[in-house]
């Protein structure tokens, strides 16, 4: 396994972050920031209270029909209103970019209705979403931006992140409360992504990413470092494994190109140093280190490709001249940043497990499951 990416829970820290390359996914990070943003009292209070203006509206098909008529008469969208789900920050940007599209509207029905003259938002209201909308607007597609499964993901986190860094930055004209909200939002992003380990893993992926390897690569030296370490350890396993293999004696092993090429370094390193064994084992154990110093330094006078062309297709092409850096790039490229992959799975299997249908087996479920998430890439 590549690795695994989860919610912030911390039964699932304990349960994969010691043994396995775990990642937080990054729309339930960009969820609990922004609400760090929406938990400020003057922005909680108006949207508790737009709740409940959207709540009499769905609750009321007569409410809704006047809503309507309303619309016509004003030439509006004929649009519902949106109510939000707490476990979507989008949809409280939603609800309120709603709302201030059928201001006139909604304003209008409870104008008619002195008993409803409660649920009239105040200016001060007003005031407060506008400002709200104004500030999630440019981040609200970054969410589903990540969410796919059939593209590179997990390398586009960082350029993601200082893109939403850079629209967040205070501005001279903004007032107390949009710098109050940017400020919380970026603060509480910045602590999600904060861990050496987690920024070693997406700075990792990014520089195997050849759109992102010369812009958004913070810790370049450390990444090289830690690939190095890591294609040692390969090596020294597939050492071992054939020192202990009880097949050696009996088979000899099978002599590849990769086999001609440590040979002919220890030949290189032996006649330079007269030495013997002891430097030709030196020399072989620094076999892939230098390829792998080689290839850094041919794929990073490589230029960088279009964001828009596929990395995975762009590696296929370039494996056999970077075949270390090509495994590597396997490795890190196929992890998501977003689990809500894997969460639509468990949404659908909970679809099909109701109550009318609770004695389908294990099996079938499986079956039901997977031509749902499938049957419409058949077609």
């Amino acid at each position: 396994m590549a690795g695994i990416t989860t919610d912030n829970a911390s039964a699932n820290k304990k349960a994969f972050q010691q043994d396995l390359t775990w990642v937080p996914c990054f729309g339930h990070n960009l969820h609990l920031a922004i609400n760090k943003g929406l938990y400020i009292d003057r922005v909680s209070g108006s949207l508790s209270r737009l709740r409940k203006t959207v709540s009499a509206f769905s609750r009321s098909p007569k409410m809704l029909r006047q809503l309507k008529k309303k619309q016509k008469d004003l030439q509006l969208p004929e649009h519902r209103m949106i109510h939000d789900e707490p476990t979507r920050w989008d949809s409280a940007y939603k609800m309120v970019e709603r709302f201030l599209e059928q201001q006139q509207a909604v304003c209008s029905v409870l104008a008619d209705d002195r008993k409803k003259w409660h649920l009239m938002p105040k200016d001060s209201d007003i005031t407060v979403l506008e400002t709200v909308k104004e500030v999630l607007s440019p981040v609200s597609s970054f969410t589903d931006a990540l969410s796919g499964e059939k593209h590179t993901t997990l390398s586009a986190v960082l350029p993601l992140s200082w893109k939403i860094f850079s629209t967040l930055t205070v501005e001279e004209g903004d007032n107390n409360l949009k710098r109050q909200l940017k400020d919380n939002i970026k603060e509480a992003l910045r602590q999600r992504y904060e861990n050496t380990h987690l920024q070693l893993i997406l700075n990792t992926a990014t520089f195997l990413d050849p759109r992102f390897k010369d812009s958004f690569v913070t810790l370049r030296e450390e990444v090289k470092q830690n690939l190095m370490v890591s294609v040692n350890l390969l090596e020294a396993g597939g050492q071992s494994q054939q020192t202990s293999s009880p097949d050696d004696k009996q088979q000899p092993a099978k002599k590849t190109k990769s086999d001609l090429k440590r040979l002919l370094t220890s030949i290189q390193g032996g006649k330079k140093s007269e030495h013997g064994e002891g430097s030709s084992s030196r020399e072989e154990g620094e076999g892939a280190e230098t390829e792998l110093k080689n290839e850094f330094s041919v794929y990073e006078k490589m230029p960088e490709i279009s964001a828009e062309e596929d990395p995975l297709t762009w590696w296929r092409t370039h494996e056999t001249t970077l075949p270390h850096l090509a495994q590597f790039a396997k490795k890190y490229l196929c992890i998501f940043a977003s689990s809500s992959a894997s969460e639509c799975v468990f949404s659908t299997s909970g679809l099909i497990c109701n109550a009318r249908r609770a004695r389908l087996t294990e099996v079938h479920v499986d079956m039901l499951v997977f031509l749902a998430q499938n049957l419409k890439v058949a077609k």
